[in-house]
């Protein structure tokens, strides 16, 4: 397939893409295609099999959709679109056993996600076998946070079977061929590390970020245990932020309890849903109430603060290597970090410090 039959793939992608996009936004990303495109052309010409540089422009473009979302959160999965519980399940199953580099970005591309792209009807472009749809293929595509140099894409399953295929440069540098999805998904972690793990020593900010990507993935799935580099966590080694065990579980939590939330509007209703499902004798929170500081309605969001961080700290029991313990809770020090957090996480939801 030819250069410009991929830049043509490429444009429908962006045709596409672009109907619910603002004029600044669709100047942005009309830029950064022809630069990606620039790229390509420039690695053919150097030599660079001209599939192979269009097909790593292509899947560029991929990630580029998805660009604002990956700027916001940075070293985790996301999701081209799901449409129903069965493609939920796979991107969760994704989710739980692929640990990425902080650095990175991962983008999965659902079969709903593929039937909605017009890039298959494109003329002049031949394709053999059934479609992605039609094969329930999810194509998951993982790459560096800015210098997409280096591509990885897994087909999950491909026209013939799951496999990894690295591109670098415009060339093909590897590919890993499985017997099963599953032996793939298994691989995923470990081909992502060879190939994006970050040199030299870490950040503060790479520690952070990584730290509470994993600890934020183990909350939203329940799970008590998720692959992890615990080398570069700091709730598995204090140490490395110079922290007691209580101070990096503090934090931690500081930072993920609000992230579960979409805004003070969702953590007000899941409040009151709650309260109601329960039987709870407590008034109803309002967004009003809280920008007023109606007393009863600003202590029964700290409550659930309180409810959120009680059920974190437990769960941080049960994580294998993560330094904290039930004895943790019995240091003078405790009620102390807890009540200092608790109001942090008040300020940062509702925009304004608890009413004294």
């Amino acid at each position: 397939m030819a250069l410009d039959a991929f830049t043509y793939i490429a444009q429908t992608i962006l045709l596409w893409y672009a109907r619910k996009m603002d004029k600044n936004r669709k100047k942005s990303i009309e830029q950064s295609t022809k630069e990606i495109f620039h790229k390509a052309d420039v690695r053919e010409k150097a030599g660079r099999d001209p599939f192979n540089a269009g097909w790593q422009a292509t899947l560029e473009i991929m990630l580029l959709m998805k660009e604002k979302n990956i700027i916001e959160q940075p070293g985790q999965l996301l999701a081209m679109q799901i449409e129903d519980q069965k493609e939920w399940e796979f991107y969760l199953g994704i989710k739980e056993k692929l640990d990425l580099p902080p650095k990175t970005c991962a983008v999965l591309v659902t079969p709903s996600a593929f039937k909605n792209i017009p890039i298959l009807e494109t003329e002049g472009v031949e394709y053999s076998g059934p479609t992605p749809w039609e094969r329930d293929a999810y194509s998951l595509i993982i790459s560096d946070l800015e210098d997409h140099q280096t591509i990885i894409q897994a087909a999950l399953p491909g026209i013939e079977h799951a496999g990894i295929d690295v591109f670098e440069d415009g060339n093909h540098l590897a590919d890993y061929s499985y017997n099963t999805i599953e032996e793939c998904v298994n691989d995923l972690t470990k081909i992502t590390w060879i190939h994006f793990n970050p040199e030299g020593k870490w950040t503060d900010k790479l520690i952070n970020r990584y730290t509470e990507n994993w600890y934020a993935k183990c909350l939203e799935m329940d799970m008590e245990s998720s692959m992890v580099h615990e080398e570069f966590s700091y709730l598995h080694h204090p140490e490395l932020l110079n922290l007691t065990p209580l101070e990096s579980v503090f934090r931690a939590i500081a930072e993920v309890i609000p992230e579960e939330y979409e805004n003070i509007q969702e953590m007000i209703k899941t409040t009151n849903d709650m309260n109601r499902d329960f039987g709870f004798d407590k008034p109803d929170i309002t967004k009003e109430g809280i920008l007023q500081d109606k007393i009863s309605e600003c202590r029964g969001l700290l409550d659930r603060i309180e409810l959120d961080m009680d059920m974190a700290l437990d769960g941080l029991q049960h994580y294998k290597g993560v330094k904290f313990s039930q004895n943790n809770r019995n240091a003078p020090e405790y009620k102390q970090f807890f009540d200092e957090t608790e109001m942090k996480i008040y300020e940062v939801m509702t925009g304004r410090p608890y009413p004294k």
